[in-house]
């Protein structure tokens, strides 16, 4: 079960980074607790063939996000997966950078509630997530 606070209180000396955000060439980035701050650079093969960036990409920075929102409220030897991500895409991704920024807004017994914004260049709001 997740902690209801955080088990870890610093975040900013954590080495962490998944094979999949690394197959991505997604960054993870220090924050306080009860967020989590990924960004990526866009590339050509994140592009569907319209010329923007495909919506699974954008949903998937965003889940790398809120793991890492999640991580200190998970305790040792336990494991966070998303059940539920819905995805609002607000603006088109076309080149530059994409951040996803969450935030834990609910942490019970078994169960973390995350959102997420995700930028694009001059903080775009390209898509919203809960």
């Amino acid at each position: 079960m997740p902690s209801e606070t955080p088990v870890d209180p610093s975040q900013d000396d954590f080495e962490y980074e998944s094979p999949f955000a690394r197959l991505m060439s997604m960054r993870h980035h220090p924050t306080v607790d009860g967020m989590g701050l990924a960004s990526m650079t866009i590339k050509d093969e994140h592009r569907q063939l319209a010329g923007v960036v495909q919506g699974g990409i954008i949903v998937a920075l965003a889940d790398y996000a809120f793991h890492l929102a999640c991580r200190p409220y998970v305790r040792p030897g336990q494991i966070a997966v998303t059940v539920e991500l819905k995805t609002n895409f607000l603006a088109p991704a076309v080149e530059g950078e994409l951040t996803a920024t969450a935030r834990v807004v609910s942490s019970g017994r078994r169960i973390i509630v995350c959102d997420v914004d995700v930028v694009g260049d001059e903080e775009t709001l390209i898509a919203r997530s809960l």
